[in-house]
């Protein structure tokens, strides 16, 4: 996207549609047969959080001074709609200095000193994209996985 006075630089992150491609073809190809196994149904290929979820993200780390995320794999509980299929945990992290090293440390709500306060607050509650007449009280650790619920596939999309 340009603006009127400007080209904005791609992020440094950026690895470009190859390297995208290559990296979720091998997962696919390599890891995500052998998870779907394990199972016993397709596992998770991929999660989709909304731009409200990154934000309200964005706006945890700075409530609590943060410095990033840390993203972990996890499963979903028995009992969830999602059962056994891979999740990603979100969990902020702040920086910590231990002698002349910066470490990035998980912040645990609960051990923060507003957590009983904040936990007696309802949450927001918000119809799920995507889903039909479903509503799901969202945390940081819950996005739309595929499968179930999937986009066309990224090969489906390319010109």
């Amino acid at each position: 996207m340009q603006t009127a006075n400007a080209t904005i630089p791609l992020p440094f992150f950026y690895i470009g549609r190859s390297l995208t491609r290559e990296r979720i073809d091998t997962y696919q190809s390599q890891k995500l047969s052998l998870l779907s196994g394990a199972i016993g149904k397709p596992d998770t290929k991929s999660i989709w959080y909304s731009r409200e979820h990154v934000e309200k993200l964005l706006a945890e780390i700075d409530y609590a001074g943060g410095d990033g995320v840390r993203l972990y794999f996890g499963t979903y509980e028995s009992g969830h709609v999602f059962a056994d299929q891979t999740c990603i945990v979100m969990n902020v992290t702040r920086e910590l200095e231990v002698d002349d090293d910066i470490m990035h440390v998980d912040v645990v709500l609960e051990k923060e000193p507003d957590f009983a306060d904040r936990s007696s607050v309802p949450r927001e509650v918000i119809t799920f994209p995507g889903g039909i007449n479903s509503i799901f009280k969202r945390d940081f650790n819950y996005g739309s996985p595929c499968p179930p619920r999937c986009d066309p596939p990224p090969s489906e999309l390319e010109d």
